[in-house]
């Protein structure tokens, strides 16, 4: 403690010297970002770690299909089927079936159900 002063002035300009530092080093970050900002702009930010996350995935996403080559083949495989069901079915039966004679090969559509009034 200086001459004259008492505990609690010691303690107010110990607060006052904390207070001051405190703030210095806060207008030095807040200047810091500001030209941080200047320099890109938060969009362009944004843009940039999109760009990073999605080329990540992407190269996660190739790592993991050349370990599973099988797995995808297969599964395209299946996608394709399922796409194509209807005309592959239609080839099988026509292969096992030759067609029905009776209908001309042709199935009953939604029109011609048995329990509607025919005129």
């Amino acid at each position: 403690m200086t001459a004259g002063m008492t505990r609690a002035e010691t303690q107010l300009a110990a607060d006052r010297a904390n207070r001051q530092a405190a703030r210095a080093l806060f207008d030095s970050r807040l200047a810091q970002v500001k030209a941080d900002l200047a320099a890109r702009s938060v969009g362009g930010r944004i843009a940039d770690k999109a760009l990073d996350e999605t080329r990540t995935a992407l190269g996660e996403a190739a790592a993991i299909a050349r370990e599973s080559k099988g797995l995808i083949a297969a599964t395209v495989g299946a996608l394709l089927l399922w796409a194509f069901r209807g005309p592959l079915l239609d080839a099988l039966l026509g292969l096992i079936g030759g067609g029905d004679e009776e209908s001309g090969g042709h199935e009953p559509g939604p029109d011609s159900r048995a329990d509607q009034d025919q005129p």
